[in-house]
């Protein structure tokens, strides 16, 4: 548990003190929010060959750290300044193996290739961060995949986004491949207990218990392409 808090306050100077903002939540979790969604590649297979997770950070997680990527203290973050971020901070997930738990229900392990293509924008007042990662064996057409996307010990809440949870690209491939399909379980649908998994506080003791906490409030994503 310490190397994970540790690991996240170091991810390219993103994993800011915001309890120092919310003196009265010190003690809950999470930290820092984000709207998330997924990018499904394929190749001309119909395979697929790449996945893309989109994170778009809260506004005030937003605010206090912008100043921060601010190198050259122009009053503006440019875009090499984010780009910059967005390499760093993605490279910082690897041992994390990004904040993504996927399962294929060949049980085949996935692989991805050492070039991760990263992009960071600001976009409504709000820091996008983008990272495709590229897999070394595409998943063969028809594979049912499982995908969640977490931070482990809760710290950040990754939440993807109801109406636009998976997306894919290209948009067209040759009639004769099959379309994608996807459905979302949510964590509550598990739930055996009354109160909703969103209204739970945990203090860090509890996290520090619980090294895989982030899990039990992860959706989960079933792609078929």
């Amino acid at each position: 548990m310490r190397r994970i808090k540790q690991g996240q306050r170091y991810i390219a100077r993103t994993m800011l003190l915001l309890a120092l903002l919310y003196p009265s939540y010190a003690q809950s979790h999470p930290h820092v929010w984000v709207d998330a969604a997924l990018i499904i590649h394929r190749n001309e297979a119909g395979e697929i060959s790449a996945l893309e997770p989109v994170w778009i950070f809260d506004d005030l997680y937003t605010a206090s750290l912008l100043p921060d990527l601010d190198q050259d203290q122009s009053g503006k973050v440019e875009k090499p300044e984010l780009l910059t971020f967005a390499k760093e901070a993605v490279g910082n997930l690897q041992e994390w193996d990004y904040f993504l738990k996927v399962k294929r229900e060949d049980a085949s392990a996935l692989q991805y290739k050492k070039e991760i293509i990263t992009d960071g924008t600001v976009l409504n007042d709000r820091l996008l961060l983008r990272f495709r990662l590229e897999l070394e064996d595409p998943i063969k057409a028809g594979t049912v995949v499982q995908v969640q996307m977490y931070d482990p010990s809760y710290f950040i809440a990754i939440d993807f986004i109801d109406d636009k949870t998976v997306s894919y690209l290209p948009s067209s491939l040759p009639s004769s491949l099959n379309g994608c399909t996807h459905n979302v379980t949510h964590p509550d649908d598990f739930a055996e207990n009354t109160t909703s998994l969103s209204d739970l506080v945990f203090s860090d003791e509890e996290v520090a218990e619980n090294p895989d906490l982030g899990s039990i409030f992860a959706k989960t994503v079933e792609v078929r392409c």
